[in-house]
C-alpha cells in the first residue's frame, strides 16, 4: 500500500505512546494486583527491561525494511509465506479483539465518571459501540487527521496523569507492599504476561510504514522514544497506586487509579483521572483502529491474505474495508458486556490479545537475528554484533511471557493459530 506520507515524528511518537498508555495502564493495576499482589512492581520492571530489547528489534527492523505490516514484512523476508501467513494472522487477531477490550476499558471508566451508566449494560454497549464506529470513520477519512488527533488524546491523557501520580506519591504507604507475593514468586510469570498488554504497540511505528515520512529515521526515533515516554509513565502510576491502596481494594476496582489518587488527593483530582483514562482510551482505540485496518494490507496484496482487505479508498487513500472490517469483529465482540462483567470481559481478553501478539514478536525476534546474519547490504559489521545480543535476548523474554500467560488461555490461543493453518492452505492453492 502506498500511502501519503503524512505521519511525521511527533504523530509516530503519539502512536506508540497512545497504543500502549491506554487502558492497559489505566486497569491493570486491579488484574496484577488480583493476579500477584504488591510483586506486580516487579512485573512492570522485569517487562520494561524485557520490552527494551523488543523495542530495539523493530527499531532495527523498521528502519532497514521500512513497508506497511510490519512483523509480516519481516517474518516474510527472514522465513518465507507461511511463517508470514501465521504472523499476520496472529496479528490482526490480536488487534481485532484487542480494540474489544480496550473500549471495554473506556467504558469502565466511563461508568465511573457517569454512574448512570453502570445501571444499563444496555447503555454501556451503545457507547462502545458509538467510540468504535466514530474512530473507525476517523480513520477512512484519512491517515493525517487520525495524526493529529493521536497527538491531542496522547497530550491531554499523559500530562495530567504524570502529574496527578507523582503529587500521589507523597501518600506513599510502604505497609500497603505486605504481604508483597501473596501468590508466591512464581506468579511474576503471569505478571509479566499481564503487563505485556500495556508494552502491545511498541511495534506501532513499524505497521504505517508506507505512509510514514522519512521511515528509514522515523521508524526508529518514534520507536525508541515512544518506549521510553510510555516506560516512565508506568512505572511512575503503578508505584502510585500500589503505595496509596491496599492491595484487596486496588484488586477489587475497574478503576484503581482513579481510586488511588481520588484517596490521595480527594475527588476532583479522581474525577480528572476517569476523565483522563477515558482520553487515553480513545486515543489506544484510535491507534489500533488504524493498526488493524494496516496489519492485513501487504499479506492482503501477496495473495495469502484475505484479498478484499488490500483495497484502498479511492479519494481518501486508506483501507477502508480493512478498518471496517476490523471494527465489525471487535463491535461484536462487545455482547460480551451481557456475559460477564467488565472486569472479567477485559481480563480474558487481555491474555488472548497477549498471546496473540506475542507471537508476531517471537517471529521479528528471531527474523533480525536471521537477517543480520543474511543480509550485509543492510547491515554492517557493527550492526550484526549488536543484533546477536539484542535478538536473542528478546526470544527468550518473549518466550518467557509466552509461559506467564497460562495454559487457560494458551489453549484458545493455541486453536486461533491452529485454525489459520487451513485459511493459509485456501490462500496458498487459489
Amino acid at each position: 500500500m502506498k500511502g501519503i506520507r503524512a505521519l511525521t515524528l511527533p504523530a509516530v511518537v503519539a502512536l506508540v505512546v497512545g497504543n500502549m498508555v491506554g487502558t492497559s495502564m489505566y486497569t491493570l493495576p486491579a488484574s496484577l494486583a488480583n493476579a500477584v499482589g504488591p510483586l506486580g512492581l516487579v512485573s512492570w520492571l522485569l517487562t520494561a527491561a524485557g520490552y527494551l530489547f523488543v523495542a530495539l528489534v523493530y527499531a532495527s527492523l523498521g528502519s532497514r525494511y521500512p513497508k506497511t505490516g510490519g512483523p509480516y514484512v519481516y517474518a516474510r523476508e527472514a522465513f518465507g509465506e507461511f511463517a508470514a501467513f501465521q504472523t499476520v494472522w496472529t496479528y490482526w487477531f490480536s488487534a481485532v479483539i484487542g480494540n474489544a477490550a480496550i473500549v471495554t476499558g473506556v467504558v469502565g471508566y466511563a461508568v465511573g465518571l457517569v454512574p448512570v451508566l453502570g445501571k444499563s449494560a444496555w447503555a454501556q454497549f451503545a457507547l462502545a459501540q458509538a467510540l468504535l464506529w466514530g474512530l473507525c470513520a476517523l480513520n477512512v477519512v484519512g491517515v493525517r487527521k487520525s495524526g493529529w488527533a493521536q497527538i491531542a488524546f496522547v497530550v491531554m491523557n499523559i500530562l495530567p496523569l504524570l502529574v496527578l501520580s507523582l503529587v500521589s506519591l507523597g501518600s506513599f504507604d510502604a505497609a500497603h507492599l505486605e504481604p508483597f507475593a501473596p501468590n508466591g514468586l512464581g506468579s511474576l510469570a503471569t505478571g509479566a504476561a499481564l503487563v505485556v498488554w500495556a508494552y502491545s504497540g511498541v511495534e506501532s511505528a513499524t505497521v504505517p510504514a508506507d505512509e510514514v515520512a522519512a521511515p528509514e529515521r522515523t521508524i526508529r526515533a518514534g520507536t525508541l522514544l515512544g518506549y521510553a515516554v510510555a516506560t516512565l509513565v508506568f512505572l511512575v502510576t503503578s508505584l502510585a497506586v500500589v503505595g496509596s491502596l491496599p492491595n484487596d481494594v486496588i484488586a477489587s476496582s475497574p478503576r484503581p487509579i482513579a481510586l488511588a489518587v481520588g484517596q490521595a488527593l480527594g475527588p476532583i483530582p479522581a474525577a480528572i483521572v476517569s476523565a483522563c483514562a477515558i482520553v487515553a482510551g480513545m486515543g489506544t482505540l484510535n491507534g489500533w483502529t488504524l493498526m488493524a485496518g494496516r496489519i492485513p494490507v501487504t499479506a492482503a496484496e501477496d495473495h495469502i491474505f484475505f484479498k478484499s482487505l488490500a483495497a484502498v479508498h479511492p479519494r481518501f487513500g486508506t483501507p477502508h474495508r480493512a478498518l471496517i472490517v476490523a471494527t465489525a469483529i471487535a463491535s461484536g465482540l462487545i455482547f460480551l458486556y451481557f456475559q460477564d462483567t467488565l472486569l472479567g470481559v477485559f481480563n480474558f481478553i487481555v491474555l488472548l490479545s497477549v498471546l496473540t501478539t506475542l507471537l508476531p514478536h517471537l517471529f521479528a525476534s528471531a527474523a533480525e537475528l536471521l537477517l543480520a546474519r543474511r543480509d550485509p547490504a543492510r547491515y554492517d559489521a557493527r550492526a550484526r554484533r549488536r543484533a546477536h545480543v539484542v535478538a536473542p535476548i528478546a526470544l527468550l523474554f518473549v518466550m518467557y511471557t509466552i509461559y506467564g500467560v497460562g495454559p487457560q488461555v494458551a489453549l484458545p490461543g493455541f486453536l486461533v493459530l491452529l485454525a489459520g493453518t487451513p485459511l493459509y492452505i485456501f490462500f496458498a492453492t487459489r
